[in-house]
């Protein structure tokens, strides 16, 4: 009789001692580790992802632009612009204008140059001269 008792509060023993609640803790942080380690390569991976998508709206904005700008240097706007631009051509029955230079055109050219001398160069013209 005291064997079958013995047998029959074995597994509730197990069950109940800090052996098991110790053993159960382990398995569950070693489960939640894991579980962790996984939420955050998932999140790397979703975030990696995202920058591949915009670099690729990126990419398509930028391929589209150029596109434009090759078929416009194809069109014969710009292929006229440049003869006249670049080789002084014209177009039959058009005349050519020359503007001069103004005064404020010239002014700015004398404050660029001024901005081009050194600061010891101005305080020498501005004592000496």
């Amino acid at each position: 009789m005291w064997q079958n008792r013995r047998k029959k509060s074995l597994f509730p023993d197990l069950l109940f001692s800090k052996f098991f609640l110790i053993f159960c803790v382990v398995i569950f942080l070693v489960v939640l580790f894991y579980l962790a380690q996984g939420t955050v390569k998932s999140y790397k991976v979703n975030s990696e992802i995202a920058d591949l998508e915009n670099e690729i709206i990126h990419s398509d904005k930028q391929n589209q632009d150029l596109g434009q700008l090759i078929s416009y240097l194809k069109s014969d706007a710009f292929i006229e612009q440049e003869a006249k631009l670049k080789l002084g051509l014209k177009k039959p029955g058009e005349n050519l204008v020359v503007i001069p230079q103004s005064d404020s055109a010239q002014t700015e050219n004398n404050v660029v140059a001024n901005k081009e001398t050194t600061n010891l160069a101005k305080w020498w013209g501005y004592f000496f001269k």
